[in-house]
């Protein structure tokens, strides 16, 4: 065997130098195989033994993927101002919101970063202790540093996702704009504007930086409530209030209650009957700048506009099927609504996409998968291209068998049948106007004073829980309340309070007017207007006069 010296082999204190070649593996007189070392046979040379090189692994420098500490905190508010700010563009380019929206809602988020001031600020602690983020309540130090605002028992640290479509709303409530928070759940729900899988619409290098806690605030787990997004609303309204001291505006009524009407299908006299009630409960339809106790489900302006709705309905419009005359054909409660026909009508309204053959849009995320094998061709592509547009990922590089399953984008444009944006709604909506006008009824006009005659307004049924509504009673508040964004059990219990406030008010009214007539009654009587003169008698008619009016 030939031997080759070259260096000690080292192998468990071996100092052997004289080697051999066996099957391209060195190996020491003593049998130790030298790791890393190999013999590469040169093609030209068929065989030698060609040469031996040493194989080295390259050099792999250590970078830091993931941010941490500061980094992390600022990147996550760039990418969460990034959200914002393809939200303001999809209203304002493709929503037709005002250009004015972007400055806004770039005003109140320059105002809400003054709170993560002490987080994104001071670079040079960039490499001391990490800080990471907790769901829970921090020390008492940090909350006084950070002053969130409470949002259902804990101190918020960070802007949530949901806060993003409440800033949209805040500002389109501060330039008074006729829009709901229905809206905004909306237009969430049909992807007009990003929100779920918002993650797709962020550049790769950001993603790729931020840590996984803070990927998680961005995930959508769940379906959005539209009952949730009127809290954080209210939420974001305290706050400005109370770190910035920050004028709120009240609704725009007239355009929100024309809105309301509309879509419910009633009679435009349901308008001055609903600004009457308002003014008798002094609903201001604005948010409370300060709530003592437990907040209410009235605190919300948008629950008491529509309640103010419902209560105007039902005293002009009954639900109960009970005959009431009216005194004469001027007043508005002299025709009565086809309750059955507005129901079917509102039934039609809700179902024109299935008989038209197509999903709807907005509806694709409440697809399951019972639902597939009752679907057409056009409601499949119509759920493909959703899911394309939703939840594909197209940020990533193409793979080699993506060129085997092509996308629809550039196709799915000049496909017909296709939904256009605004799916028509507007003329379902006139439509179902026209239907329930021409449904409407006449009443007997009974013009004698007899008080064993029901009247517009008498006897009308109020209803403390939701099982105790009737058919056609359900299918109204059931209506009124998926329009507002509000539970139908939360829609009854601020009708029958605001009720009971009303029936409170009306025995008030009765008992000063009886108490009046009472001391009249015996002023008469005692002979004291005989002695006072012309200037005391009338300021007791006025007197009178004011109480007969309150």
């Amino acid at each position: 065997m030939e031997y080759i010296t070259r260096e000690p082999c080292g192998q468990d204190g071996c100092r052997e130098t004289r080697f051999y070649l066996d099957n391209g593996l060195w190996f020491c007189r003593r049998g130790h195989q030298q790791l890393g070392r190999q013999v590469e046979e040169d093609p030209d040379d068929f065989g030698t033994q060609g040469k031996t090189n040493r194989v080295k692994k390259p050099v792999v420098e250590k970078t830091q993927k993931k941010y941490r500490g500061r980094q992390a905190h600022r990147l996550y508010l760039h990418t969460y101002q990034l959200i914002l700010f393809k939200q303001c563009y999809a209203l304002v380019n493709e929503r037709g919101f005002p250009p004015q929206l972007q400055n806004v809602v770039r005003d109140l988020w320059a105002l809400r970063l003054e709170t993560y001031a002490s987080k994104i600020a001071d670079p040079a602690d960039e490499d001391s202790q990490p800080e990471y983020f907790s769901s829970q309540p921090g020390s008492a130090r940090e909350d006084t540093d950070t002053e969130g605002f409470k949002a259902r028992g804990k101190a918020v640290q960070w802007p949530r996702l949901i806060d993003t479509l409440g800033l949209c709303y805040l500002a389109c409530l501060l330039m008074r704009l006729p829009v709901k928070i229905a809206d905004f759940h909306q237009l969430a729900t049909r992807n007009d504007i990003p929100y779920y899988r918002v993650l797709n619409s962020i550049p790769r290098d950001m993603k790729e930086k931020l840590p996984q806690q803070y990927m998680a605030l961005f995930e959508t787990t769940s379906l959005l409530k539209c009952e949730d997004l009127h809290t954080a609303v209210y939420d974001l309204v305290s706050y400005y209030r109370r770190r910035f001291e920050m004028q709120i505006p009240p609704l725009n009524a007239p355009a929100l209650f024309y809105r309301l009407i509309r879509r419910l299908a009633l009679p435009v006299d349901v308008y001055p009957a609903a600004k009457t009630l308002q003014t008798l409960l002094g609903f201001t339809l604005e948010y409370p700048s300060r709530v003592a106790g437990r907040r209410k489900h009235l605190d919300l302006p948008e629950i008491q506009l529509v309640t103010l709705v419902v209560i105007a309905t039902k005293l002009l419009f009954p639900l109960d099927g009970i005959q009431r005359h009216p005194i004469s054909t001027q007043e508005p409660a002299a025709q009565a609504i086809n309750w059955k026909a507005w129901a079917e009508s509102q039934q039609r309204f809700d179902k024109r996409d299935a008989e038209a053959g197509r999903i709807g849009k907005g509806k694709e995320i409440f697809v399951i998968d019972q639902d597939v094998w009752a679907m057409n061709t056009k409601q499949l592509d119509e759920y493909m291209d959703w899911h394309e547009s939703s939840w594909l990922d197209t940020s990533k590089e193409p793979g080699p068998l993506d060129s085997l399953f092509p996308l629809s984008s550039a196709t799915r444009a000049s496909r017909p049948g296709t939904p256009t944006e605004k799916d028509n709604v507007e003329d379902a909506i006139d439509a179902m106007l026209k239907k329930t006008s021409q449904s409407l009824e006449s009443r007997p006009v009974v013009g004698d004073a007899d008080e064993d005659i029901p009247r517009p307004g008498s006897y009308i049924a109020r209803y403390r829980t939701k099982s105790d509504l009737p058919h056609l009673a359900r299918v109204f508040y059931e209506t009124a309340a998926k329009v507002t964004g509000v539970p139908l059990e939360t829609l009854v219990h601020c009708v029958n309070r605001v009720e009971v406030q009303i029936l409170k008010r009306w025995h008030e009214q009765r008992r000063i007017e009886h108490f009046a007539k009472q001391s009249m009654v015996e002023l008469e009587g005692s002979g004291i207007d005989e002695d006072m003169d012309d200037s005391d008698g009338s300021d007791i008619d006025e007197d009178m006069a004011k109480l007969r009016k309150h």
